[in-house]
């Protein structure tokens, strides 16, 4: 019984994929991973050097992980000079996400660039485009498919044939990512937007020779603001859309930052967002002068729930470091900032 719950919950994550085609992974705490939402957001909020960290769990109640994503990366923030605030941005990271408890593995390495031009003389409002290059390497582990040939009386012997080989095993290509970003910056209020497009070069994947496809291109569109709420206190809201294949992903939600007067801790964040159709998640973090650690769960209420108990959990941390600290400025979200 067991293993006909494994076979079946493979084939419900396999016709999720299939109806996703492709859709790139993401994350709940998006904000605390900017070069995944929008090249030209590399380097944003920076004082001298940012590092990240994020890690997901998703659906992690069924009897398999479904699917696990984990990204680090490290950005720097070059200042061009003069008394105008323009400056250059440059950044890596590195993307690791498995579906099906391993059986598909796709791992990414970034390289991203962003040039942003001041357009006023203090600095407020600002103009940012960004590029980012990405080399892709997904892998099929052959010895962990479930084919129905493959089952039988005697219960599932791998040895049997599957009659379905995979043909290509292992894919390797190059992808380019562009967009670009505006904020203004306030002494009580500020806002923010963007649009990016990801898979620029439309590079090919698939699994069989006979059926390749282009990966679909992807549009991503941001949005967020901020006041002041008393006394060390703000309210910070944000909205993420993505638009790809035919699929589309709109979230909104919002944080509400308490500040603390202690040597350690600057505020104590608390805070929700909806991912319509998907999942509701509750925020809670802790930010300091130059780090912020953050904890999000997913209440999934899309139709995945009615066939496995499923839920989903997320991590981030993000460190500023070097030289420099804009003072009055978060420690790192920089999409809702």
């Amino acid at each position: 019984m067991k293993l006909i719950r494994h076979v079946l919950l493979c084939c419900l994550c396999y016709s999720l994929c299939t109806c996703l085609y492709a859709q790139d992974p993401h994350f709940s705490q998006y904000f605390t991973s900017p070069m995944t939402v929008n090249p030209a957001l590399t380097a944003r909020g920076v004082y001298d050097w940012r590092v990240a960290f994020n890690t997901r769990s998703q659906w992690w109640g069924a009897s398999i992980k479904p699917y696990y994503t984990v990204t680090a990366s490290a950005e720097k923030k070059l200042p061009l000079g003069g008394d105008n605030n323009n400056y250059w941005g440059i950044g890596g990271m590195v993307l690791s996400d498995q579906s099906n408890g391993g059986l598909l593995k796709n791992d990414y390495f970034s390289l991203s660039t962003s040039y942003n031009i001041s357009l006023d003389g203090e600095g407020r409002s600002l103009l940012g485009a960004g590029l980012t290059g990405t080399y892709a390497n997904r892998v099929l582990d052959a010895s962990k498919f479930l084919f129905q040939s493959q089952v039988g009386s005697m219960g599932f012997q791998r040895d049997i044939p599957s009659n379905d080989p995979v043909n290509i095993q292992k894919a390797r290509y190059f992808d380019i990512n562009a967009g670009l970003y505006y904020s203004y910056t306030g002494d009580a209020y500020g806002w923010s937007a963007g649009a990016a497009m990801f898979h620029a070069s439309a590079p090919h994947e698939g699994a069989y020779n006979n059926s390749t496809y282009n990966i679909p291109r992807k549009v991503s569109l941001q949005a967020g603001g901020w006041f002041k709420a008393g006394a060390g206190n703000s309210f910070h809201l944000s909205g993420f859309a993505e638009y790809q294949a035919g699929n589309s992903i709109y979230t909104l939600g919002g944080i509400y930052k308490i500040g603390v007067s202690d040597d350690l801790l600057s505020s104590v964040n608390i805070g929700a967002w909806n991912r319509f159709g998907d999942a509701l998640y509750p925020y809670f973090g802790l930010e300091a002068k130059r780090w912020i650690g953050g904890i999000s769960y997913d209440i999934v209420n899309s139709k995945v729930k009615n066939y496995q108990s499923v839920q989903s959990m997320e991590l981030s941390f993000v460190w500023q470091l070097g030289k420099g600290r804009a003072e009055g400025k978060p420690a790192s979200a920089v999409l809702i900032y």
